[in-house]
């Protein structure tokens, strides 16, 4: 136990140095988390036949590892890009519009008010300023991917080098098409039970009919799979690091086909 606990005070070491402004705010993020989870034990209220603070501690959870990971790509790039303008944007746009989406959908909650679909004027008007923030996030992890595969680390191995970038890349341009596409059709079901009522937690996907949110969850989280791969096969070759991301992309694909042919995904 204490070597895991070493090794942990390391790697979160590791991550403020990369990062600090990013990695100190996933652990506001994992403290939303928590007080989100006590709150739903206290308090009876539902939206969608789920507690209310369901969605700010899932959209908190999933920004902890979005900043987390984003910090630790950031000590991928030369020395001299992680300084840079574009880097500069980067770190200041996926703040801010992080931010903004956690701080609504969280009041939101409060309120007992819906965040995403929302039918009242300001609800309506703050989704869509959501959407745009969430555009935003994605394409700056696309940015962050592109600079990575362009002015990465040389003294890094290729395979980590294009395993990060790749998967920030594919997060970026996927996680725009599959959360695009839920707002598009305004809701993620398709066919089925459109409440998340009998869905099994954490992720509430359809057990019914079609979930386009299962392909944004694999969409979103290429940026820890590709990455995860090389830590566990560190001799795989940058060549089957470009395989599996081809993988990632026909997984993503085909969840978010049988989502349209309003197949289940989850047990």
């Amino acid at each position: 136990m204490a070597t895991i606990m070493t090794k942990l005070r390391a790697l979160f070491a590791a991550l403020d140095q990369r990062q600090p402004i990013l990695a100190r705010l996933g652990w506001v993020m994992l403290i939303i988390v928590a007080l989100c989870l006590m709150a739903a034990v206290i308090d009876g209220r539902t939206i969608n036949g789920v507690s209310v603070w369901v969605k700010p501690a899932k959209f908190a959870a999933s920004f902890v590892a979005w900043f987390w990971t984003m910090a630790w790509a950031w000590g991928v790039l030369a020395p001299a890009a992680r300084d840079g303008w574009v880097a500069r944007i980067v770190l200041w746009g996926t703040v801010l519009a992080a931010t903004f989406e956690q701080g609504w959908i969280l009041f939101r909650a409060v309120l007992g008010l819906p965040s995403h679909f929302a039918t009242d004027r300001v609800g309506e008007i703050a989704y869509r300023l959501m959407g745009l923030g969430a555009m935003t996030l994605v394409f700056l992890a696309l940015l962050l991917g592109i600079l990575v595969l362009l002015r990465g680390d040389q003294q890094q191995p290729k395979n980590w080098r294009l395993a990060v970038g790749l998967g920030l890349a594919i997060t970026g341009i996927l996680g725009g098409v599959t959360g695009a596409t839920i707002s598009t059709v305004t809701t993620p079901y398709i066919g089925g039970t459109m409440t998340d009522a009998t869905n099994f937690a954490p992720f509430f996907w359809s057990r019914d009919g079609g979930d386009l949110r299962t392909a944004h969850f694999l969409a979103v989280h290429a940026m820890q799979a590709l990455p995860a791969l090389v830590l566990l096969m560190q001799s795989v070759k940058p060549a089957g690091v470009g395989i599996a991301a081809c993988l990632w992309i026909a997984l993503t694909g085909a969840a978010y086909a049988a989502a349209f042919a309003g197949v289940s995904l989850s047990p």
